[in-house]
């Protein structure tokens, strides 16, 4: 049913063209409020993320470093062994040697001739910082 008079016809018109600046500030100060909610929570599990990442990149290698030992009954002086084709044993132990989430090359610190450190140096590059995520296996056997 249309409006007979004409002042009805066009307020029927214009309050179907769009959103009011009111609704519109509304509409922005409510997303605002989600953002400033969820954001720092998602950028949160996105830092644990990583940090998990390192550690399981770790765990890795300590299972690497484990073979490694079984088949020359010595540490590798470095992670980069790891990665070094050896045909008489089958081949080489990982395909390559990852970089953490952060980018960063781990740091592999033999103690002695059983015992290891790995290191990832975290987000700020740095070993030595509080960021760092170190390996738990400090002795073989």
């Amino acid at each position: 049913m249309t409006p007979q008079n004409p002042n009805e016809a066009r307020f029927a018109r214009r309050s179907r063209r769009g959103f009011t600046l009111v609704e519109l500030m509304v509409v922005i100060v409510i997303l605002g409020g989600l953002i400033a909610i969820v954001g720092p929570k998602v950028f949160t599990a996105i830092a644990e993320a990583d940090i998990n990442r390192a550690k399981v990149q770790i765990d890795i290698f300590e299972q690497s470093i484990e073979r490694y030992y079984l088949r020359h009954r010595k540490l590798p002086t470095s992670l980069d062994q790891l990665a070094e084709e050896d045909p008489r044993e089958g081949g080489a132990i990982m395909d390559s040697i990852p970089y953490d989430p952060w980018g960063n090359e781990f740091e592999y610190k033999r103690l002695d001739n059983k015992k290891f450190i790995i290191t990832s140096p975290g987000e700020d590059g740095t070993v030595g910082t509080d960021d760092d995520v170190v390996s738990d296996q400090q002795e073989d056997e």
